[in-house]
């Protein structure tokens, strides 16, 4: 490859390949380029995450506007496409639960969050209501989320990509971003492909959308660049909810009262550990499953890659679900871990051209609700970098 390319987007999670389709629209010769050897099987942060279509309630817009607001559209978007491509997508909403006075107050925190990010048809219920809902459920009361849901996240990843690739955008798999330059009014970066060969592509325009390196990819251009890498691993673990009564769940997203909990890195917000329907393949249709997604619970860990690091054993999944009075230990397996691409101190969602480059945009700290956001981070994006967007 030795043409110069106009806009190369690094990162082929689903916020590169939703970067990728929005731009197809006006732009022409795109090149995404993704280390792993495919983008369709989910790697990293698309695949490993609880496949949740976040409301927005937990976003406060003072201090995580991007968030706030990309979340709520990209959750409307997301309800769009999957109803107009027939994807796995249902809308089970969520209950935000209480267990304590402190925790109910906190509530008419997040329901008045709630009207402040336009999340539609919040409100409060009591226990009783709850029960209703969820009969296993304990709770002094909660929030009931309509507009909360469950997605299979490969299945709508592979369709963003397929469409992007119609539209005639090119994706380099297997090919890593070894280095930038940004000097002398020209861009390059230095490409590693599959068979170890290397070299430079020139490029009008870059897009670093690369997840848990995009730090790391944004201090090859700019050494200084102001923001660091948490490296915090979610864990979750799984239960069967047919297992015995007391583990039944109608298939609705059951969260705690979020919290900030301490780390190396400061404080950092939690939505806690949550339960979750997961879906099955049944006669060749994706349905809400017996398994039951149990986390994720935050782990400090070493590295960008760091899966060795052990993951909390089961017994803290249980204390952090007790208003799931029925779960035990000996109820949980394994699920997955997946870093998470969290800023050292920096809570929103950081998306901005670059300080030395005007035509380098970098996508930082695109943690959850990242996967929900996407569609709508990609609109954001094309019309304020690219003057660009449907």
């Amino acid at each position: 490859m030795s043409e110069k390319i106009n806009i190369a987007i690094i990162g082929g999670g689903i916020v590169g390949c939703w970067l990728a389709l929005e731009l197809s629209r006006s732009e022409k010769d795109i090149f995404l380029f993704e280390k792993n050897p495919g983008v369709t099987t989910g790697e990293n942060q698309s695949s490993r995450n609880s496949g949740v279509n976040h409301a927005g309630i937990n976003y406060d817009p003072d201090t995580r506007p991007l968030k706030a607001r990309l979340c709520v559209e990209g959750n409307r978007l997301w309800g769009d496409f999957c109803e107009q491509y027939s994807l796995p997508f249902i809308k089970v909403g969520k209950l935000m639960v209480a267990l304590t006075e402190e925790e109910d107050r906190e509530l008419d925190l997040y329901e008045r969050r709630a009207f402040q990010n336009n999340v539609p048809d919040v409100r409060k219920i009591t226990a009783a209501e709850v029960r209703k809902i969820e009969p296993n459920v304990d709770a002094r009361s909660a929030l009931f989320i309509p507009s909360s849901g469950v997605f299979e996240p490969t299945s709508l990843l592979r369709q963003v990509y397929f469409l992007a690739s119609s539209q005639g955008v090119q994706f380099m798999t297997g090919t890593e971003v070894m280095a930038i330059d940004a000097k002398q009014g020209k861009l390059s970066i230095r490409i590693r492909y599959r068979d170890g060969s290397e070299e430079w592509v020139e490029t009008q325009r870059i897009i670093n959308a690369g997840g848990v390196k995009a730090v790391s990819l944004a201090k090859m251009v700019d050494k200084d660049f102001p923001l660091k890498t948490a490296f915090i691993r979610g864990d979750s673990m799984k239960f069967n909810r047919k297992a015995r009564h007391d583990l039944h769940l109608r298939g609705t997203n059951i969260y705690p009262t979020p919290r900030t909990v301490k780390t190396p890195f400061g404080f950092q917000s939690t939505v806690g550990v949550h339960l979750t329907p997961m879906f099955d393949i049944i006669d060749g249709q994706y349905v809400i499953g017996d398994t039951v997604m149990v986390g994720p619970r935050l782990t400090v860990v070493h590295s960008d890659d760091d899966l060795q690091t052990p993951m909390p054993e089961p017994e803290s999944f249980v204390h952090d679900t007790g208003f799931f009075p029925g779960l035990n230990a000996i109820d949980l397996t394994p699920n997955f871990g997946g870093i998470q691409a969290r800023l050292d101190g920096y809570p929103d969602f950081y998306i901005s051209r670059d300080r030395l480059s005007a035509n380098i945009v970098h996508l930082v700290g695109i943690d959850s609700p990242g996967f929900t956001s996407a569609p709508a981070i990609a609109r954001h994006v094309a019309r304020k970098f690219f003057k660009s967007s449907t």
